[in-house]
């Protein structure tokens, strides 16, 4: 998991993969949380 000091040459986690992890954790909330969003908004219109 070093995919941020690959792209730009930085390690603003000292190379432990950290950073990585929140990201894409972060991602995977947002994801879920706009698939359910939708999904309510398309049960409501039913």
């Amino acid at each position: 998991m070093d995919f941020i000091e690959r792209l730009f040459g930085l390690s603003p986690d000292n190379g432990d993969g950290s950073t990585e992890i929140l990201w894409l954790a972060v991602a995977a909330i947002v994801v879920v949380a706009f698939v359910s969003y939708y999904r309510m908004k398309r049960r409501r219109a039913q």
